[in-house]
């Protein structure tokens, strides 16, 4: 049998944003920048030196990807205080990173910057034209293309304890191949989980991986884990009932698997709840979207939520983010009680 969660009021979600404000978090994961470039190609001339027409840059922004993105999302949500514990490499992205997440809020006392670590970064030349047709090249991505050093990974570790007895929830945001999210930090959030620690993860390719804590993985990820040979976009609400199952028995702790626009699914103990959500009308940008609805969701247990308006909040949070174009947005309180009057008119 599945239960399907109808929401809270909106007492109760005024309840868990004041909650929310007294909780301290450490997101410990990949910590990467984007760049958006905006090219206005009515101002682009043929080159003298090569035959091709320029990109004039009119505008550029930045703002944390991945781990970073999450850490920004949890700021804005006004918690108390955020800490971030990851690898930044000795190059001007570190700096741009930095930079990103000072204005933000986040503290930046727990990262380790190595010159044998490159800071990741994802570029995105953005064209525009006459018409209000949007074209975005192919990104450019920095990523590191080796295993962290084991004395980084040493390090990293040594941060993580340090922390965790001063936080409330770690939420670990684990996205990159070669990353900092490593066998050995993997066992370390697995032993705080186990000490007691409320540990959320997500991560892009080794979700199955993790035991005993909570993991947050899309509908996706999920199916990889568990079902590899099933085709994601021909599933029903049955196939996802049963693979956030099997995902939840395989870590030994509770799933809450995302589906997009169809909300998601919370699974503990082999109880199945499906959390909907309304859609968002487009234009939209999913870009980030699973970072906010990450950190609303984490930041919701430990202001002492149940899974499913855990999950609540983090459909809300999300349908935020998602109106923001060419940016990863965040979801602030104030913009959360507006989203939930718009799904209760």
């Amino acid at each position: 049998m599945v239960d399907i969660y109808g929401g809270f009021s909106f007492a109760r979600l005024e309840h868990l944003l004041n909650a929310i404000s007294s909780i301290k978090v450490a997101v410990v994961g990949d910590a990467c920048l984007d760049v958006y470039w905006e090219a206005d190609m009515t101002l682009s001339e043929l080159s003298r030196e090569t035959p091709h027409f320029p990109l004039p840059v009119v505008e550029e922004r930045m703002s944390g990807g991945a781990g970073a993105n999450t850490a920004q999302d949890f700021a804005a949500l006004g918690v108390n205080s955020v800490m971030l514990i990851s690898v930044i490499g000795r190059d001007w992205r570190a700096d741009q990173l930095l930079k990103v997440l000072h204005e933000a809020g986040v503290s930046t006392e727990h990262i380790l910057s190595s010159p044998a670590w490159i800071t990741p970064a994802y570029c995105k030349p953005r064209r525009h034209g006459i018409s209000e047709v949007v074209y975005e090249d192919p990104r450019i991505d920095f990523e590191n293309r080796k295993p962290l050093p084991e004395d980084v990974e040493a390090g990293l570790i040594e941060r993580l304890r340090e922390v965790a007895p001063l936080v409330d929830v770690i939420a670990v945001v684990d996205q990159l191949k070669y990353g900092v999210i490593t066998e050995k930090v993997i066992h370390e959030v697995e032993r705080l989980a186990a000490q007691g620690k409320v540990v959320v993860v997500d991560s892009r390719m080794r979700i199955g991986r993790y035991k005993r804590v909570i993991v947050k993985p899309n509908e996706v990820e999920a199916i990889r884990a568990v079902e590899p040979h099933l085709d994601p976009r021909g599933c029903n609400k049955e196939d996802w009932y049963r693979v956030a199952r099997k995902l939840s028995e395989r870590v030994g702790g509770p799933v809450l698997m995302t589906v997009g626009d169809k909300g998601a699914v919370w699974v503990d103990e082999g109880s199945i709840t499906e959390i909907p959500t309304k859609p968002v009308e487009p234009p939209i940008d999913i870009v980030g979207a699973g970072d906010a609805f990450m950190s609303a969701f984490c930041a919701a247990l430990a202001a002492g939520a149940t899974g499913p308006e855990a999950a609540y909040l983090g459909n809300l949070a999300a349908a935020i983010t998602v109106r923001k174009i060419g940016i990863t947005g965040t979801a602030s309180p104030e913009e959360i009680k507006q989203r939930y009057m718009e799904v209760h008119l």
